[in-house]
């Protein structure tokens, strides 16, 4: 049996179009879930960071400790081209060149990932009266000082580690927590959300203020015997940084 085709009109229903106040809801929720996976982003490529830094300090580390297995287990010299007037992130020509060397040529083993290249960048514009000190890296380098301890900051004091068989819990490599309120530079390297830059400086420079007052998280920390922990800044302690200079030289803490 054929069937019959109605005539019936297919009906069209206008298209409903979003109110302004739809809109406005829409907007803020992308708003709301942008502002909740935002930091989650940020917090994450901050925790990738700090791992990339532990396994810097591992390779420093490692650089050091086989110079040291060439050299009667003696460490690189922690001295500057001006020693003894020393400061921990800066080291002399040679010590650079040595652990370069011993890093398979790499620079970017001296410097802490959050820090890029700036520290490489900004070598050949510091003034010729810093530049002969040496070079400043990414790290404190606390081996090879002949001179320690250095100057007591309520009551904290360090000890160099000088030779493979010292003290294996004697700090030989920190993360740059350092400040210099006398060139009103603050250095930190790791805060909640990423380096400490004042735009885009990570020196801070006009600061003067001390690594966690601007924001420091804490840092890498590593030893003689070849870990690295991680410390946060509310159990770390201030030490001072140079050996001469008293409050106008270089602060640090770990």
């Amino acid at each position: 049996m054929r069937a019959i085709a109605h005539g019936r009109k297919e009906r069209h229903w206008p298209r409903r179009a979003f109110t302004l106040i739809e809109l406005l809801v829409v907007i803020a929720v992308i708003g709301i879930l942008a502002g909740l996976l935002l930091p989650a982003i940020i917090g994450g490529k901050e925790r990738a960071k700090r791992v990339a830094c532990k396994s810097a300090i591992r390779q420093f580390s490692i650089a050091a400790h086989s110079y040291a297995n060439d050299h009667e287990d003696y460490l690189p010299s922690g001295g500057s081209n001006k020693s003894p007037d020393d400061h921990l992130p800066v080291i002399s020509t040679a010590t650079s060149n040595s652990i370069v060397e011993y890093c398979g040529g790499s620079h970017r083993i001296v410097h802490c990932p959050s820090f890029g290249n700036w520290f490489i960048d900004q070598q050949a514009q510091r003034p010729y009266e810093e530049r002969e000190y040496g070079y400043v890296i990414g790290y404190n380098y606390h081996g090879g000082h002949t001179n320690t301890p250095w100057p007591a900051v309520a009551g904290n004091t360090w000890i160099s580690p000088r030779r493979l068989t010292d003290d294996p819990s004697l700090v030989l490599i920190s993360d740059m927590n350092d400040w210099a309120r006398d060139m009103g530079q603050t250095f930190a390297p790791h805060g909640k959300n990423g380096s400490i830059l004042n735009n885009g400086d990570p020196s801070n420079l006009g600061s003067g203020l001390t690594s966690a007052q601007v924001g420091a998280a804490g840092g890498n920390v590593g030893l003689l015997d070849g870990s690295v922990e991680w410390i946060p800044v509310r159990k770390m302690r201030i030490y001072t940084g140079s050996s001469q200079w008293g409050d106008q030289g270089c602060w640090a803490m770990w």
